[in-house]
C-alpha cells in the first residue's frame, strides 16, 4: 500500500538533492536548534500555498493533486530529502508533495515544500518537458503560478534580470542550455519581492527536467 500511495512523488523522488544558493545563510553548525530554521521561512503556510496554487492551477486547466504530508524523519529523508548539505536537511521537519498533470491526465510534475511545522523555506516545482519541448506552454503556466502564488505578482514592475516576463527569462534560459554543452544550467538566485528564486534547466535521457526553487 505504502509504494502505491506514495507512487506520485515523481521527479521529487528519484530527483538528485539541490544545492540552493540563497539556502547558504542557514547555520551550518551541528548543534543549531529549530530556531535557526525558523528564521527562514516564508510568509505563507502549506495549507494555504497549496490550495492557492492548486486553485489557480484548474481555472488554467492543469491539475494539481491534493498535498502528501509528511513529518516523520524516516519519510521526511525518503521522500523529502532535497538539499545537498546534510546538515541543514536534518533541519527540515515538515513536507508536503503534490502531483502536477495536464489537462489530458499526463503527468507534469511535483511541487514540493519543505520547512518547519510552521512553514516551508524552500518551495520546489519540478516538470518534465520531452525532447522537442511540446508541453512548454504548460511548464511555463506550472513556474509562473508558483511564483505568483510563493513570491509576489510583482514580476511586471521589478522586471528581474532586466525580462519583462517569467517566460522571456525561461526562453532565454532554454536557448542557452540548448546551445551549450553543459547537463544543467541555472540563472542562480535572484531575488524579487523579497525573496530569491532560481531557475535551473537540466539533460534528462526522458528531455528536459526544468526546477523553479524558491526561498527567503
Amino acid at each position: 500500500m505504502k509504494s502505491k500511495k506514495y507512487a506520485y512523488i515523481g521527479i521529487a523522488a528519484a530527483g538528485v538533492a539541490v544545492a540552493v544558493i540563497f539556502l547558504t545563510q542557514f547555520n551550518t553548525s551541528p548543534t543549531v536548534t529549530t530556531a535557526g530554521i525558523s528564521a527562514y521561512t516564508l510568509d505563507f503556510t502549506y495549507e494555504t500555498a497549496n490550495s492557492d496554487l492548486r486553485n489557480t492551477l484548474i481555472s488554467q486547466n492543469i491539475n494539481m493533486s491534493k498535498p502528501l504530508k509528511f513529518s516523520t524523519p524516516d519519510y521526511i529523508n525518503r521522500y523529502c530529502n532535497f538539499l545537498s548539505n546534510q546538515t541543514k536537511q536534518a533541519m527540515i521537519e515538515y513536507c508536503t508533495s503534490t502531483e502536477i498533470k495536464d489537462k489530458h491526465a499526463n503527468f507534469l510534475g511535483n511541487v514540493n515544500m519543505v520547512g518547519s511545522t510552521i512553514a516551508p523555506v524552500l518551495v520546489i516545482a519540478t516538470a518534465l518537458s520531452d525532447p522537442t519541448f511540446n508541453n512548454y506552454n504548460d511548464v511555463k503556466t506550472l513556474f509562473n503560478d508558483v511564483m505568483n502564488e510563493t513570491v509576489c505578482q510583482c514580476w511586471a514592475k521589478e522586471k528581474p534580470g532586466g525580462y519583462s516576463t517569467l517566460s522571456d527569462m525561461m526562453g532565454a534560459l532554454r536557448d542557452f542550455h540548448l546551445k551549450g554543452k553543459e547537463p544543467n544550467s541555472t540563472t542562480h538566485g535572484i531575488p524579487l519581492g523579497g525573496k530569491h528564486f532560481e531557475i535551473e534547466l537540466s539533460t534528462t535521457t526522458q528531455g528536459y527536467l526544468w526546477k523553479l526553487l524558491v526561498a527567503k
